[in-house]
């Protein structure tokens, strides 16, 4: 560190700054999900820098539209209120199409799926075909050997 100047220089460092990295191609890279989310997520931003008004600023406009000092007052808890039951309708809304969704979701794998009956069917055919078949593979080879035999004799 040089005296008296607060600028600390390391040795072996270059004086250049590494460039800036080039900006993001649209499409290359990421992906076109990438650009349209960053997008989105500006856009949510813009909306998010929007300041909503204050109660106060609420009231000031309602007394210059000609409205007394307590009916502005009674319009900006109306419209307050108003404003919440829709935020709060909105996420249980949001909340309720997930839940009906995960349901559903949950519902066509089970209906995808054999019940027991289905179950118990499918193993009681199988241990038959495991029983049966070699006895109907013998009887097969014993009808093929008298037929080859009786005719091979003439």
């Amino acid at each position: 560190m040089m005296q008296g100047t607060g600028v600390s220089k390391s040795i072996g460092a270059s004086s250049t700054a590494a460039p800036p990295p080039p900006p993001p191609i649209r499409g290359v890279g990421l992906g076109p999900r990438a650009t349209m989310a960053d997008e989105k997520e500006k856009a949510r931003k813009g909306l998010a820098k929007k300041k909503l008004p204050t109660a106060k600023e609420m009231v000031a406009h309602y007394e210059s539209q000609g409205m007394q000092p307590q009916e502005a007052s009674l319009k900006v808890i109306d419209d307050l209120q108003n404003l919440l039951l829709r935020v709060v309708n909105t996420s249980k809304k949001n909340n309720m199409d997930a839940i009906n969704n995960r349901l559903l979701r949950l519902e066509s794998k089970l209906d995808s799926k054999p019940g027991f009956p289905q179950t118990l069917a499918i193993g009681v055919l199988s241990g038959t075909v495991v029983h049966v078949f070699p006895q109907v593979v013998s009887s097969v080879a014993h009808i093929w050997n008298s037929v080859r035999s009786s005719t091979s004799s003439t």
